[in-house]
């Protein structure tokens, strides 16, 4: 068979023992052995290209390899083997090159117990305002009610723009405890892409940035953050707390730090990536509505 790969003239190509079946050049070039190659007792010149065939000659009879392994070898084993190299690579890295022992889990959670902050913001403001006004600079809005009120919050929200009483639900301890009426419909399930609204409830709030901690679980599916154009969420006005590094104290007090996923929210999704200007809903959801529950009943 023939082949021209510019600026190299045609040449004839002989396979040993090869079929007549297309052997692959790399780069879009095919290369097709004769029937008859495996019987040409003369020597062929290849012209490699990228370096992935033989830039040696070589008899057609002759056993070494005529094609580079990356050429040679299938395509499936070429994937698993560059899979395992990088699975490998990210199990060495989670066991940070040490072993899982005794002494050693001990010597991390001293260090974590010991931490201290370095440079935290000094505000006067009481949590709750300074979460308020923190929530509103990132385009958030915001409602304080009573625990009585989480239902009847949700409907006038909902209804203030223009969406049915009915919404994927989340849990914690506060939405668990509501007792829903028959005049709403809620979804126990995660969000998909036609999930319109969702409600949850945080673990904790930073008054520190406004930020909203949401924690995982079998009844707390991820996607609810991010699919709904509206998230809800719920959160105890005495789980607003001064900074950051607090609301991961209280994460590892209660035992939620142990959660899956960890999401920090700071009002809702958007980007200036497109002509400097803010588009809402890039990531996640367009609008969030915090719903501050005060005197929350434990």
């Amino acid at each position: 068979a023939e082949f021209g790969v510019w600026p190299f003239s045609a040449r004839r190509v002989g396979m040993a023992g090869l079929s007549p079946a297309a052997v692959s050049g790399g780069n879009g070039i095919a290369l097709k052995a004769h029937a008859s190659a495996g019987k040409a007792p003369w020597c062929t010149g290849v012209a490699a290209r990228c370096g992935r065939l033989d830039r040696q000659s070589g008899f057609s009879r002759t056993r070494r390899a005529f094609l580079h392994e990356a050429v040679a070898e299938p395509k499936s084993e070429i994937m698993n083997r560059a899979r395992d190299q990088i699975l490998g690579t990210i199990r060495k890295s989670l066991a940070a090159g040490e072993p899982r022992t005794l002494k050693r889990l001990e010597e991390l959670r001293s260090r974590i117990q010991h931490s201290r902050p370095q440079v935290q913001p000094e505000f006067d403001d009481d949590l709750l305002s300074r979460f308020c006004q923190k929530h509103v600079a990132v385009h958030g809005t915001y409602d304080r009610i009573s625990v009585e009120q989480i239902e009847s919050a949700v409907v006038k929200h909902l209804a203030g723009m223009g969406l049915d009483a009915q919404w994927h639900l989340g849990s914690g301890p506060l939405l668990d405890a509501t007792q829903w009426t028959d005049s709403v419909f809620v979804y126990r399930k995660a969000a998909d892409k036609d999930t319109k609204v969702a409600l949850s409830e945080a673990v904790a709030a930073v008054a520190e940035t406004g930020t909203l901690v949401v924690c995982s679980g079998p009844t707390v599916p991820l996607s609810q953050n991010y699919l709904p154009d509206d998230h809800l969420i719920v959160v105890d006005s005495r789980r607003i707390v001064r900074h950051m590094e607090d609301a991961w104290t209280m994460l590892r007090a209660t035992g939620a730090a142990a959660a899956r996923a960890v999401n920090l929210i700071t009002g809702p999704s958007k980007t200036g990536d497109i002509e400097q200007t803010i588009q809402y809903g890039a990531h996640g959801p367009r609008r969030l509505h915090v719903l501050i529950v005060e005197q929350a009943k434990t």
